[in-house]
């Protein structure tokens, strides 16, 4: 593996079957159960300590919480209201690493602005209370300062109405007495997923594999866990395999207390799953040039209107939800709590059903806490060690990903490594707090002849550099061999190249180098368009994936219609503003 280039690593389900079968032969240091963003950091933290590592999942990589989050490498500024402060420095200090080396393409710097407005009424309704301008403005000072004043640019406050009007135009400043700047960064929550299990088998012995659902533990002659039964469900007739692993780690998140209770009489849950939900916009109709912290009109909570690039992401909520978590989704009284509070602070804003362009819902995986509400339980994470040796890496925030795995495993693995039969390993600190091998700087990309020498369009070149990295260098080749794989994937008036960049050669690179096997998988955590096109032209851009997908994974034409269908009963679920046709076009 280390002969090869990280840009052209492949990792595909051409040869799943070979995989399954070396997933069996080995006995592997640590076998983690969830491939979001939690188990991808576990497997790259074992691999630099250089033990192996096999990562499954029952759905595709980053299928739960981690490809639908608000999409934001940030320390939580709104846990200094809750005193957490270690809290926030480590994750404002896991922010600065990921924008400054770990993934510069994928973490964006974007400025935050808190308006303080006036307290008042509209009809018989108190309208939204913020904090004071003397809290905030302490507050942005204090994000700097736990984040060692090493933030993209430094807090500040403003007085001057003026000033906030020529900044956000489209904000109702009537009720405004000033505002406060802070900067955190925008990130692709999915592809840092993918990107990080990349990285992990590009360093050492990992292998990840989806779609292979756990059904059983095996023990030894002591009673401790020393491997796991699962079942491919990519094959209905497949038999029932056996995995060895030395340490079994439980990262399923909202899924964790349904692994817990496998095998276990009268297991008690654990967890407090809340939802949040996002809608998106394009920023045509929802014209910020900023991202928005603000409070609900309806209960004070406190959250976003996002801006990524040309598109607005709002969000998100925070109820308890006891559901599947499969089947979570952001129904039209969550989309009415977020926009009750766009219609008072943006009027002019486009927000109505006809203009949203997708929404999606995740939970979050709390920890239970007895009489707190939702909003008030705490985002750090949790280490348990089961009485049969099972660990389990519980809540947390995506942006300390990598500090939670290395805390599971120099704090709590090593130190029961002798129990375990594993190799003698490392407890360094900051192993992993490098630069990806996937990424590069914007300086450096603009200089590479692929990119100066490409006749694409600049803001699908912006789109290949911030998605993939060195990997859009990779798609650039091919396009220079095969031009076609240039064509948009979606050319209509509507959506021009930029907030629809997206191209035929990205589907080749994706399948060829990061393993979907069905389209959703594709269409929905490796591209996210399935949140970012309206569901009437989503039928075009299934046809034209799904066919590309089908040659080189070998599908049938009856596999295609079956892959192009589910995907989009997926986005219908998820449609609640839509009631229309889609229509489908012919292969």
């Amino acid at each position: 593996m280390s002969q090869e280039c990280i840009e052209t690593l492949s990792f595909s389900q051409i040869n799943r079957q070979q995989k399954l079968q070396e997933l069996q032969d080995t006995t592997w240091d640590l076998v983690v159960i969830g491939a979001g963003i939690n188990g991808a950091g576990v497997a790259l933290e074992a691999v630099y300590r250089g033990l192996s590592v096999a990562v499954l999942d029952q759905y595709d990589f980053a299928f739960g919480t981690s490809s639908r989050s608000t999409k934001l490498a940030h320390g939580g500024f709104r846990y200094l209201e809750q005193k957490e402060f270690g809290l926030v420095r480590e994750a404002t200090t896991e922010r600065n690493w990921l924008r400054d080396r770990g993934l510069p393409h994928l973490t964006r710097p974007t400025r935050f602005l808190y308006p303080i407005l006036e307290e008042g009424t509209l009809g018989t309704r108190d309208l939204p209370k913020s904090w004071s301008y003397r809290t905030v403005r302490l507050g942005a000072f204090l994000y700097d300062l736990l984040s060692g004043f090493k933030n993209f640019k430094r807090g500040k406050g403003i007085k001057d109405v003026n000033a906030i009007k020529e900044l956000e135009p489209l904000f109702d400043d009537s009720r405004t007495k000033g505002a406060v700047m802070w900067y955190d960064s925008n990130i692709d929550d999915a592809r840092m997923v993918i990107e990080t299990l990349k990285e992990a088998m590009w360093k050492g012995e990992a292998l990840p594999m989806s779609y292979v659902r756990v059904i059983g533990f095996t023990h030894d002659a002591k009673g401790r866990i020393n491997g796991l039964e699962a079942i491919d469900l990519h094959n209905s007739t497949a038999k029932k395999m056996h995995i060895r692993g030395k340490v079994v780690v439980n990262t399923t998140g909202a899924w964790a207390d349904e692994l817990l209770v496998l095998n276990v009489k009268n297991a008690e849950k654990i967890l407090r799953p809340t939802k949040g939900v996002h809608l998106a916009f394009h920023r045509k109709d929802f014209p910020i040039n900023d991202t928005f912290a603000m409070n609900s009109i309806d209960d004070r909570r406190f959250f976003f209107a996002i801006r990524r690039n040309e598109w607005v992401l709002v969000g998100t909520t925070d109820t308890d939800y006891s559901g599947d978590p499969a089947e979570c989704v952001c129904t039209r009284e969550d989309a009415e709590y977020l926009r009750n509070t766009i219609r008072i602070l943006f009027p002019e804003a486009s927000i109505s059903d006809e203009v949203i362009q997708g929404t999606y819902a995740g939970l979050r995986p709390l920890m239970a806490e007895i009489g707190k509400a939702e909003s008030d339980v705490s985002r750090k994470h949790t280490v348990l060690e089961r009485d049969d040796g099972m660990y389990s890496l519980l809540g947390g925030k995506l942006t300390t990903f990598r500090k939670m795995a290395e805390d599971l495993l120099i704090n709590h693995i090593k130190k029961g490594s002798h129990r375990h039969g594993l190799p003698k390993f490392s407890g360094k600190k900051n192993l992993t707090k490098i630069a990806y091998a996937i990424s590069l700087s914007k300086k450096e990309w603009q200089s590479l002849p692929e990119v100066v020498n490409s006749a694409l369009h600049p803001h699908i070149l912006q789109h290949l550099y911030q998605q993939y990295g060195r990997g859009g260098l990779t798609i650039l080749r091919e396009i220079q061999r095969n031009p076609e794989l240039g064509e948009r994937l979606l050319e209509d008036p509507v959506y021009p190249v930029e907030v629809a960049p997206w191209i035929i050669g990205e589907l080749e690179y994706l399948v060829q180098h990061e393993a979907p096997l069905h389209l959703v998988d594709v269409l929905c955590r490796r591209m996210e368009v399935c949140w970012l096109v309206r569901p009437e032209y989503q039928g075009h851009i299934a046809a034209i994936a799904a066919d590309r997908m089908g040659q080189i994974l070998g599908w049938s034409k009856k596999t295609i219609q079956q892959e192009i269908q589910s995907y989009l009963q997926y986005v219908r679920k998820n449609s609640f503003f839509f009631d229309g046709e889609i229509p489908i076009p012919s292969l």
